[in-house]
């Protein structure tokens, strides 16, 4: 059966390069499966569980958050800020998992936009102080 090169990618380290018949990824609209010889794609990568099957059949799945794929013909490489080993969880403590990996992005993004919004108010005021009336 025709394989390709599935790379699992996070900001510490590799977790995953193989060759797999078929890999299953979470998108925001949906799954999306993949075989050998797809169509080039990028897609972004949603919380969730991907599955693959190694070219010996096994399926394995991670637990990955947010992040990106990028689809070739001969490969797909996924990118994602945390990737756990699913096929060592049970079905609760995945439930767990991907609420506190939500969670953290949500934590992550309320950081982002309350630091934004105080460089936006001290610019402004920054900016009203130069100002001198005529």
């Amino acid at each position: 059966m025709n394989t390709f090169r599935l790379n699992i990618v996070t900001p510490e380290r590799r977790v995953l390069s193989e060759d797999v018949e078929m890999l299953n990824l979470c998108l925001p609209d949906g799954d999306y499966v993949l075989l050998a010889g797809h169509e080039p794609v990028t897609a972004a990568v949603d919380y969730g569980v991907i599955r693959y099957r190694t070219a010996a059949g096994e399926t394995h799945s991670f637990l990955v958050a947010d992040g990106f794929a990028e689809m070739r013909p001969d490969r797909a490489v996924v990118f994602t800020d945390q990737c756990l080993d699913a096929d060592n969880l049970d079905r609760e403590q995945k439930k767990v998992e991907r609420q506190r990996m939500i969670d953290k992005a949500k934590y992550d993004e309320s950081l982002l936009t309350h630091h934004s919004a105080t460089i936006f108010l001290a610019r402004a005021i920054t900016s009203k102080r130069r100002r001198r009336p005529r």
